[in-house]
């Protein structure tokens, strides 16, 4: 499915690559602080400076090592050898940081003048000992990116729209804002951190399609992929939420509107409306499609938003890439802006099943004014804003950071579509219908 949509012409990022390597240098950076303060003038000095040294490579390394990282999870086979000194270097990494903190016991817990010197001396070896693992793989990185043809350019990718994407990190960094304030307001002896949660952004009214498996279509050599409409009128809110380890954390949440010009069971409760919560970082890819047509949707000629979901774990393999879960973990899904129903399109309806609809208006009037905000919410169908938010949400979730402090190079991935064949200014017709028969084709 990921071939077959990106050869489509879908827009396609990954959020499989996550910066583990520059968030362990920090730690391994601020355990050497704690140690230089606890040690002779003279001493600390001296590793002061080894210590500025080595934050000033792995300032460079790291994002080359994060570049490397995503090249590879792309599919570029040539960069797998440096993948391995790469995971070698970051496992170095995060021994040092053990050694460091046992040589900080040490000195904590002795009086001793001798201990306290060999302490300080086989910190000072660790620094020089990384330093120089950086300088000889430094040259490797290098000539791994050039042969590799790796595009450094940090630039705005021309696809992206400026407008949409800055009212999209607005609305991720007043999110930032406004949580801080939430958690410093409440009382956290009493509040249940699982229900701390801020919106970020609108809410999205959206159409939900997920995929159904048809195995008797399949059985007679057609394509056993069918995507159905599983909510005509949905409402899409994305929340950062408290979560125990990590500073910024999100999910999505699916919520079910059946006001939505179609007729529901609600009174004998036969049918409720669904709801579905998906964790961001079980977004491992996004596609993005001009037209619905692509996925055999015909009523959808607007764009449609490609979700791939993998909640197995969220482990990285020896490429970079996040480890791949069984085929029953991954779940897709699609979400096209909401259009409501045109007028003309009720005239036929019986006079019986106008009554119960407006029955149904009524109910869900009388649910919607219990909401005190519900007439102040501020609602979108942009499937382009949602997109951007996800993109920026996920990037503040791999790297535990704002996006206001990420490099310039590090927002480029996160921005830029590694599908080169993609359009979004439109699609010829000759490529959806090659789309369609390779889709017909599809085996699973």
């Amino acid at each position: 499915m990921d071939e077959i949509l990106a050869k489509a012409g879908s827009q396609a990022v990954t959020f499989a690559i996550k910066s583990g390597i520059s968030i362990a240098s920090t730690y391994a950076l601020k355990t050497i602080t704690n140690f230089v303060i606890q040690i002779p003038k003279d001493d600390a000095r001296r590793i002061d400076q080894l210590k500025v040294k080595l934050e000033s490579r792995m300032a460079i390394v790291s994002s080359a090592i994060d570049l490397i990282k995503l090249v590879a999870a792309r599919g570029n086979t040539n960069l797998q050898i440096t993948l391995r000194l790469t995971k070698d270097l970051k496992e170095e990494i995060d021994r040092f940081d053990e050694e460091i903190s046992e040589m900080t016991l040490k000195v904590e817990g002795s009086r001793s003048a001798k201990t306290q010197n060999a302490a300080i001396k086989a910190v000072e070896n660790y620094i020089k000992d990384l330093l120089l693992r950086i300088e000889e793989i430094t040259p490797f990185i290098n000539l791994s990116l050039t042969t590799s043809g790796a595009n450094l350019n940090s630039a705005l990718p021309h696809q992206v729209s400026p407008g949409l994407l800055l009212k999209a990190s607005d609305f991720v960094s007043e999110n930032n804002r406004k949580y801080v304030s939430v958690l410093k307001c409440s009382d956290e002896r009493t509040r249940d951190k699982e229900d701390l949660k801020v919106q970020v952004g609108p809410t999205f009214e959206v159409t939900l399609f997920s995929i159904f498996y048809n195995l008797t279509s399949e059985s007679n050599g057609q394509s056993g992929i069918v995507w159905k409409e599983d909510m005509r009128r949905a409402k899409v809110r994305i929340y950062r939420q408290e979560y125990t380890g990590k500073e910024y954390d999100y999910f999505m949440r699916v919520a079910q509107d059946f006001n939505d010009g179609r007729y529901h069971e609600v009174d004998d409760k036969e049918d409720t409306p669904q709801e579905l919560t998906i964790n961001l970082n079980h977004i491992k890819k996004l596609f993005f499609s001009v037209s619905g047509k692509l996925l055999r949707l015909e009523e959808q000629d607007s764009p449609v938003l490609v979700l791939k979901i993998d909640r197995h774990n969220d482990k990285e393999n020896d490429t970079g890439e996040a480890e791949k879960g069984p085929i029953e973990d991954i779940t897709w899904y699609a979400v096209s802006g909401y259009e409501g129903m045109e007028e003309n399109g009720e005239e036929d309806e019986d006079e019986n099943g106008e009554e119960d609809r407006e029955e149904v208006e009524e109910d869900e009037k009388e649910q919607e004014e219990k909401q005190e905000d519900s007439a102040l919410e501020d609602k979108t169908s942009s499937i382009t804003l949602l997109e951007y938010i996800i993109r920026l949400t996920s990037l503040q979730s791999n790297d535990q950071k704002s996006i206001l402090e990420v490099s310039d190079e590090r927002l480029s991935i996160y921005l830029n579509d590694e599908n080169t064949n993609s359009k979004r200014d439109g699609i010829s017709d000759s490529t959806i219908k090659e789309a369609e028969q390779k889709l017909q084709s599809l085996k699973l």
